[in-house]
């Protein structure tokens, strides 16, 4: 079940139902003992599932899209949906930027820009990538 979890803590002699919920950072969680509510373990069932739609309705869950539209603290590059890769094709090394985005059917798509001393600068490739994903971005709220 969504945002409930079973809780049986012989040593404690804790039985229950965990609810949680975790909105921009903040925990919202309350214990559901089976000794506390009528019906035991399906009457303390029966309470967190109507705490839970409480708090998914006073916290509801955010759009896809924002929470891909966030940079990352592990983001590097210093912008979302931005990466720098590299691959092993045929004994050479590749590197590149690539920007990827999930529509709204739930595909996740990537472009790929890549980088040598030979072909474009890193730089280039990096600022195609990100062009490349603001046009895609542009393009899906524009529907």
């Amino acid at each position: 079940m969504r945002n409930i979890s079973r809780v049986d803590h012989e040593r404690k002699r804790s039985y229950g139902w965990l609810v949680r919920v975790m909105r921009d950072g903040v925990t919202h969680q309350k214990f559901f003992s089976d000794s506390m509510y009528q019906g035991g373990m399906w009457g303390s069932l029966r309470e967190a599932k109507i705490y839970r739609d409480e708090l998914l309705q006073q916290y509801p869950p955010r759009k896809r899209g924002n929470l891909f539209n966030r940079k990352s603290s592990r983001n590097t590059s210093g912008y979302p949906g931005i990466s720098k890769s590299g691959s092993y094709r045929k004994g050479h090394y590749y590197e590149g930027w690539q920007a990827s985005w999930i529509l709204p059917n739930g595909q996740r798509i990537s472009k790929k820009f890549g980088f040598s001393k030979t072909s474009r600068s890193e730089i280039a490739a990096k600022r195609l990538a990100i062009k490349a994903r603001r046009e895609a971005i542009a393009a899906m709220q524009d529907d």
